[in-house]
Formats: C-alpha cells, sequence, structure tokens
C-alpha cells in the first residue's frame, strides 16, 4: 500500500481554499478530479478531528482568530 503524501494532501487543501478548481488540482498533481474531491474531504476531515499535533495546532490556532474578536 503506497505511504499516504500528507504534505501534498494538506497543500492541495489550501490551494483548494484559496479557489483552485478540482480540475485545475488534477492537472497540477497529475490525479483526477474525484481523487482531488476525496482528499479535500480527507483532509477537513483529519482538520476537524485527528489527534496528531500538526491538526491540533491547526484548531487551536483557528480558535485563536476566533477569541480574538
Amino acid at each position: 500500500m503506497p505511504q499516504r503524501q500528507s504534505a501534498r494532501d494538506y497543500a492541495i487543501l489550501v490551494a483548494f481554499e484559496a479557489g483552485r478548481t478540482l480540475e485545475q488540482l488534477a492537472g497540477d498533481y497529475g490525479l483526477k478530479a474525484d481523487r482531488i474531491r476525496t482528499i479535500v474531504i480527507a483532509e477537513r476531515n483529519r482538520r476537524i478531528i485527528s489527534p496528531e499535533p500538526f491538526y491540533r495546532s491547526l484548531r487551536q490556532a483557528k480558535s485563536n482568530l476566533s477569541a480574538s474578536f
């Protein structure tokens, strides 16, 4: 089974949220648009629930931004 491409997957999510379309990202990464959609959904879910320190720090940063307003 291939190793998960964490940095690539997160970069895909960031690019998608910045306005790139699924089709554009598919071309950029040599993947099908359906695979890009799956990656975006999985990364959004990880951001919400993952116990990994990277994702916890993202959640904490987001809550700190929300609390400062």
